[in-house]
């Protein structure tokens, strides 16, 4: 089932892939025609070349010895004669032969004047090939416990991947798979009846609740006769007892409220199925696994031997109880048998690439998950460090809270954007012909600061640690969330100075046009979107589409410098490319979690 239709985007790679193997096979006759495959690089850089590609270098490499080549006797020659042969086609303009057997390739004008219009016309829709399932298992915080930056990347990188994979007409389902559930409860619940015996009338504040579950801890270490009494109460909350379960669900919701209040400011939406949602189904998975006859015992516990791997899964711990190992795979089922779901993706830090490792090729052991018509995949990211390159944490030693993080980015927003304001008015800066109140300023600065740190994120390599640094985040130059939005304003504010009330009328009424090599350049760029789109869900890369938004702000910024788009002859056409990056503008930034101010 697909959603390729006559009104949706093309694939401008696929499009070209396919022109330039007819390309390669009417120059070379006799090459086996399933032997290669078109390999294409986006130029960013090159007001005359829109792509690459290094095929022929492999191509002669790989056929030199069969003589298929003839008199030819490198592969620039190769090259040039591809180069040089001619085919109708309506996609490429020129192929022109480079060094070292490169060849880059320019799109004809009236493809891209024509795809742009398409845009115009028809939106941004993209062309699915393959519908999935695909369920998103991110954010994940733990019950008791204050949402702090440990947290930040899972819930960023999750929310902007559903985005992406929802706009590509997928089926997502987002998990949060908090820490709900196991050992931990015992003492905390122990605890709290202790400290707050009158807990349903006098509800502890989760700070205070986070202070518990710290005290308890201790006490659980140090007591002997607390750490007994503790561990009943595990047993009386696995079955169920009506006081332990009252308090847990009390404890939940707390957490809960306050996860909640995080999400919205990040425009987060997520279903939770913490730990405790396969709880019930946990002996049923260890039965199941030992009926397989993969389940060996070792030293008590019962084990899962993984081929190649040190280190097996365990599903039973030497006292009976369950673990992470047990819950992950009792998930892996549900997920794939019960929800039948294609496609799961797991959101963690890289260092619980093993665990996933092992729960995947323990699925794969079970005959829940059968590669390639289900596909799990490990998501790893780096830690976010303090600015000075060392652990996060505050003056005093402690974990740095999101809220924290969230509140200051707003508070330093507020005063840039209030300085941005001075300016304009001080004639320092673009005028964008209308300017926010200061009732407005609250809003603007929550986006934008919310903004920055969501942007700052997600345009790292996610395998890579980084600094986080409020100052660098909201630099007003460079690849940073500011410095897109202010791109948009000055985008708006010229389309509402061209006096034209109804854009889908003007849109209707005209035709976009190349008047100029560089609104050439920019349109093409423009076209790169769901190549891009789709090269990030296959490689799980988000940064690239940071790239391709950044890159497109910068085409906008020199496109001013080259030609008047208000009160010049071209005016019309120039209009209708700005309301063109303006759909692929908004677009991106709801991808990747911006919404965008329209007036400074």
């Amino acid at each position: 089932m697909d959603q390729i239709g006559v009104n949706t985007m093309r694939s401008v790679q696929k499009l070209i892939k396919s022109a330039m193997k007819t390309r390669v096979l009417t120059a070379f006759p006799n090459l086996p025609q399933n032997s290669f495959e078109i390999q294409l690089e986006a130029i960013t850089n090159n007001l005359n070349f829109e792509y690459k590609t290094p095929t022929v270098i492999r191509i002669y490499n790989q056929f030199k010895k069969q003589n298929l080549f003839g008199d030819l006797k490198s592969e620039v020659e190769v090259a040039q004669k591809i180069a040089a042969t001619e085919c109708q086609d309506n996609v490429i303009q020129k192929v022109e032969a480079i060094e070292k057997g490169f060849l880059t390739i320019q799109l004809n004008n009236q493809f891209i004047e024509d795809e742009i219009n398409s845009i115009l016309t028809n939106g941004l829709k993209f062309p699915l090939e393959k519908k999935q399932k695909v369920v998103v298992d991110f954010s994940s915080p733990n019950i008791a416990k204050e949402m702090h930056v440990g947290h930040l990347r899972s819930t960023i990188l999750g929310e902007s991947l559903c985005r992406i994979l929802e706009f590509q007409g997928q089926e997502v389902v987002r998990v949060n798979h908090i820490g709900d559930w196991g050992t931990q409860f015992g003492m905390l619940i122990n605890h709290l009846l202790e400290e707050y015996p009158d807990y349903q009338t006098n509800k502890p504040a989760l700070k205070e609740l986070e202070d518990l579950y710290k005290e308890a801890k201790k006490k659980f270490d140090s007591n002997e006769e607390f750490k007994v009494k503790s561990q009943q109460f595990v047993v009386k909350l696995q079955a169920l007892d009506p006081v332990c379960i009252d308090a847990w669900k009390m404890i939940c919701e707390l957490s809960r409220q306050e996860y909640n209040k995080i999400y919205q400011r990040l425009n987060v939406k997520i279903t939770e199925y913490g730990e405790s949602y396969y709880n019930p189904i946990l002996p049923e998975i260890v039965k199941e696994c030992e009926a397989k006859g993969i389940v060996e015992l070792d030293q008590g516990a019962k084990i899962i031997r993984v081929k190649g791997e040190k280190v097996p899964l365990m599903i039973v711990k030497k006292d009976g109880g369950y673990n992470y190992d047990t819950t992950d795979m009792a998930a892996a089922k549900t997920r794939i048998l019960d929800w039948k779901c294609d496609r799961l993706l797991y959101l963690t830090d890289v260092g619980q690439w093993n665990h996933f490792k092992l729960v995947f090729e323990g699925a794969k052991l079970m005959g829940w998950h059968q590669p390639p018509n289900t596909s799990m995949e490990h998501m790893g990211f780096g830690l976010v460090l303090g600015p000075d390159g060392k652990k996060f944490k505050t003056r005093s030693g402690d974990t740095v809270k999101l809220i924290d993080l969230l509140d200051e980015a707003k508070e330093r927003a507020l005063k840039q954007i209030q300085l941005r304001v001075q300016e304009n008015q001080q004639g320092k800066e673009f005028s964008t012909g209308t300017a926010l109140s200061p009732e407005e300023f609250e809003t603007a600065a929550e986006r934008m600061g919310i903004a920055a740190i969501k942007y700052y994120d997600l345009k790292q390599n996610r395998i890579s640690d980084y600094n986080f640094d409020y100052d660098k985040m909201l630099d007003p130059k460079g690849n940073t969330a500011v410095y897109l939005m202010y791109s948009y304003v000055r985008m708006l504010s010229i389309l509402r100075k061209s006096g034209i009330q109804d854009f889908e009328v003007f849109k209707a009424d005209h035709k976009f046009k190349i008047t100029h090599q560089h609104e050439r350049h920019l349109a093409a760029q423009l076209l790169r979107f769901v190549d891009v789109l789709q090269s990030v869900t296959d490689q799980l890369a988000i940064n690239w589409l940071c790239d391709y938004i950044y890159d497109i702000c910068v085409k906008i910024a020199e496109a001013y410098n080259q030609y008047r788009i208000l009160n010049d002859e071209h005016t019309q056409t120039r209009l209708l490319l700005c309301e063109a990056v303006k759909m692929v503008l908004l677009q991106c930034f709801y991808l990747v979690g911006i919404e965008p101010i329209e007036k400074i």
